[in-house]
Order: structure tokens, then C-alpha cells, then sequence
């Protein structure tokens, strides 16, 4: 049910989106979840209906490269200095494509993604979630809430959700991540009840 879904990394609407500030739009070069920086607000925008794209589009001829690069240090074995160095770069990337593109053009967002990726592949599924639910944020404003993209960055995201360890930091990610279920998924959907019985076993642990 939770399998990695078979879109690659390249291929927040507002920030009440999901009704947690927690989700509030990053700030180029920042983890979703801490204080933001000066940013533009995003508004909600109507995608066009005449999208049907299966994959984001391609990086930019004058990313092209350095994405390569980054997306070469995804390959086992994975090297901690080599998936430090990804993340610097996508930081970068972040930054340069806020400042040309904006917080909401495709090439930003797919970079945010290759940022969650990344932090996934260090160990730190907590932060990988959070980064997951700022683009799906961003994805349902440039594609839709239930295009195929959209829904399998939802997916991905029950996949990063389920893999962190300490049982705070997943329950305090609940709320937010049942929150995007709903709304993409549908509420009885069955990633969305999948959610709920691991929130329900999770919360029952904890009281013991």
C-alpha cells in the first residue's frame, strides 16, 4: 500500500492549507517547520484543466547538470559526504530557482522534492515528511489535488511518515499528514484509514 512510488524526484497553496502553520510555505533554503523567512505568499491558483502530464517537466537546460549530479549521489552505496554535499547544492538550486522561477513554478517544486529525497537517504524521515507535505502543497496548486503527481508525492509521504522512529515526532506529524489524506485521497480512502490505525496503535503505545 505504501510502496516508493514510480515517479522520480524531478520527475504550499496558502499557508492554512492543510490548517496547520506548520505547513506554512519554506522559505528557499529551509526545512518546512521552522521560522520562516521573507517569502512571497503563495495564493491558490486553478490549474489548468488541459494538463495531463504523467512527469513534472525537465530541469531547465541551466539546471540540467547539477541536477545530474545530485540525483547520482541517490545511488547505493550512499555516501553521508556525498549526500551532504546533494543537499548543499539542492539548497542552492532551492534558492536560485525561488528567485527566477518563484515558490510555485514546477522547476522549484521539483527541487523541494529532490530536497526531501535527500533528507530521506541521510536517515531523517521526519524531516523527508515535511518536505513531502510542503510539495504536495505546491503540487496540488500547479497540478491538482488528485493528479497522478500529486497523489503519489501523498503515497510517498505515508512511506517517509511510517519510517520515523520516535513516536512524538510521528504523532505531532499526524494531524498534518491525515489532513493532506483528506484532501487528496478522500477521507475513507485507503491510505487514509491505513493512517488512522497506525495513529490509533501509535497513540496506544505511548499511554502505556
Amino acid at each position: 500500500m505504501t510502496e516508493e512510488p514510480h515517479i522520480a524526484p524531478w520527475g504550499i497553496v496558502s499557508a492554512q492549507f492543510w490548517a496547520d502553520d506548520n505547513t506554512a510555505t519554506a522559505a528557499a533554503g529551509q526545512l518546512p517547520g521552522q521560522q520562516p523567512q521573507s517569502h512571497p505568499v503563495l495564493s491558490t491558483t486553478t490549474p489548468d484543466p488541459s494538463v495531463e502530464a504523467e512527469q513534472p517537466p525537465p530541469p531547465p537546460e541551466e539546471y540540467r547538470e547539477r541536477v545530474a549530479a545530485i540525483t547520482a549521489t541517490f545511488a547505493p552505496p550512499h555516501d553521508p559526504q556525498r549526500l551532504a554535499w546533494a543537499g548543499t547544492q539542492a539548497e542552492r538550486l532551492d534558492q536560485e530557482a525561488t528567485a527566477t522561477y518563484g515558490p510555485a513554478h514546477t522547476h522549484t517544486i521539483s527541487i523541494r522534492e529532490l530536497r526531501g529525497w535527500i533528507a530521506r537517504l541521510q536517515g531523517d524521515p521526519e524531516a523527508a515528511t515535511r518536505w513531502d507535505l510542503h510539495v504536495i502543497q505546491l503540487q496540488a496548486t500547479a497540478w491538482g489535488m488528485r493528479h497522478k503527481i500529486t497523489r503519489a508525492s501523498a503515497q510517498r509521504a505515508v512511506r517517509h511518515w511510517t519510517e520515523i522512529t520516535d513516536p512524538a515526532a510521528r504523532l505531532a506529524l499526524s494531524k498534518q499528514l491525515l489532513g493532506m489524506l483528506i484532501a487528496v485521497t478522500g477521507e475513507n480512502s485507503a491510505l487514509s484509514r491505513h493512517v488512522r490505525k497506525l495513529v490509533r496503535r501509535t497513540q496506544a503505545a505511548t499511554a502505556r
